[in-house]
């Protein structure tokens, strides 16, 4: 239905299994958000993935997939890695002293 609204619009769908990219994908998702990955406190209704869901998904979608859900400093390479297009961060920079450095780190590690 968006893409009929938004025929040439950047549409973004959130995932949780192969089924749900695999249908955000068929209905014309310019990209995903999937997870959550590592277990998380932003929201609590969350169903974990985990990394081998993630992997699942990446391995069936041909549209950039962005990985969500308690992503810290430490998974970015092995999240780069795996073939993710990016991360989606709340926790591990506004939970921070100084989220503005937290931040310079994260973009830092993934550029880097």
């Amino acid at each position: 239905a968006a893409r009929r609204v938004f025929p040439h619009g950047i549409i973004g769908v959130s995932a949780r299994s192969v089924e749900e990219a695999l249908a955000a994908e068929a209905n014309g998702a310019t990209y995903l958000g999937v997870g959550s990955v590592y277990p998380t406190n932003t929201k609590a209704d969350t169903k974990l993935i985990g990394e081998e869901g993630l992997r699942s998904i990446l391995g069936r979608v041909s549209i950039p997939v962005y990985a969500i859900g308690g992503i810290k400093l430490e998974h970015l390479r092995k999240l780069k890695a795996y073939g993710v297009k990016g991360v989606a961060v709340v926790s591990a920079i506004l939970g921070d002293a100084d989220p503005r450095e937290a931040a310079k780190r994260f973009v830092s590690e993934w550029m880097g």
